[in-house]
């Protein structure tokens, strides 16, 4: 069956992507009603994913039926694990071959808060002005919602797109040619994007779980990236090394090396770019710095530290994150 579930990017999705007929992104303002702020840095979109309609008991059934839950509220509770899991991974799967993030809210997180206009602080009137200044903090629910979105929620076919997004060229300009988040750019997807998934999809077992939580590790970095430089940095280089560890399992030979260092180097220079290895020395030296030597990025310990230092961290920090992008694209292709 087809599930729809409400999604957020870094950077505006103007153009639809169909993967085949399994999961299918719709920009948001296919859907009449769906809100949006000129102030927000998430750009709410719609995922369309098949997922086998199947039930799974959830531990929690007699905490919720003693609550007073109907048992076919609890029912309906049983489909959501699968729900869930293919969800994820697809999201994971998208911030791992693209430029961008794509996530959804966590509502167990809350916030105090004060709500922004929906349009530009100067188009207020006198009286909304007054209002929005004498505003006071409420306890907030990460959650995205609007009088229509239990129609949209229910509706099982692919929304009928009419444009759909484009792919680069070449995939080495499009991994290194300025690929920070920007909001004023559009959603775009490397080339060969199908086949990487296609390969992905392929897979079965031990080897697709072992991807997977590579990949997850490298989504977990993206995502952290401008607020948690350090730990974010430990997740990719983890990625990385978990993928290391599946190709030389797959392809290392009797004469190489099968030392994590020198796993590490070999997938990089596989994988990235082979005149590169004491780059790579660097990447992992960072990595053993971090979680040998507890020392970490200026900006986690002193935002308003040195800016010079500050910014060749954001550098090498990017490097490794679009290093981890590169091979990973490069070994779903070639494997």
């Amino acid at each position: 069956m087809i599930r729809k579930s409400i999604i957020f990017t870094d950077v505006p999705l103007l153009k639809a992507f169909q993967y085949r007929e399994l999961f299918q992104l719709v920009p948001f303002f296919y859907f009449e009603g769906m809100p949006f702020s000129k102030y927000s840095r998430h750009f709410p979109a719609v995922l369309e994913y098949e997922c086998e309609d199947k039930e799974e008991a959830l531990p929690i059934e007699a905490e919720l039926l003693n609550r007073g839950l109907c048992e076919d509220v609890v029912k309906l509770g049983r489909t959501l694990p699968e729900s869930q899991r293919v969800k994820r991974e697809i999201l994971h799967l998208l911030t791992a071959l693209t430029n961008y993030c794509f996530f959804e809210y966590n509502a167990s997180v809350g916030y105090y808060g004060v709500q922004a206009p929906m349009g530009d602080f100067s188009t207020l009137s006198p009286k909304e002005t007054e209002k929005f200044n004498n505003q006071i903090s409420h306890w907030t629910i990460p959650a995205y919602w609007y009088p229509k979105v239990g129609e949209l929620l229910q509706q099982q076919t692919f929304t009928d797109c009419t444009e759909f997004c484009e792919e680069a060229t070449n995939f080495m300009d499009y991994y290194t040619n300025n690929p920070e988040a920007d909001h004023q750019k559009q959603i775009q997807f490397p080339p060969a994007m199908e086949f990487c998934l296609d390969r992905y999809i392929a897979m079965r077992g031990d080897m697709r779980k072992g991807v997977r939580h590579c990949i997850s590790l490298l989504s977990d970095g993206v995502e952290s990236f401008n607020y948690k430089r350090s730990v974010s940095t430990m997740a990719t280089i983890a990625s990385i090394e978990g993928m290391a560890n599946i190709d030389f399992k797959l392809y290392g030979t009797a004469d190489e090396t099968n030392r994590p260092t020198a796993r590490f180097i070999r997938y990089l220079k596989r994988y990235v770019a082979g005149r590169s290895e004491e780059k790579y020395k660097q990447y992992y030296s960072k990595r053993s710095e971090i979680c040998h030597d507890g020392s970490i990025f200026l900006g986690d310990d002193d935002l308003y530290g040195d800016i010079t230092e500050q910014d060749r961290d954001w550098i090498l920090r990017l490097e490794i994150q679009q290093a981890a992008r590169i091979a990973l694209y490069n070994w779903l292709r070639r494997n």
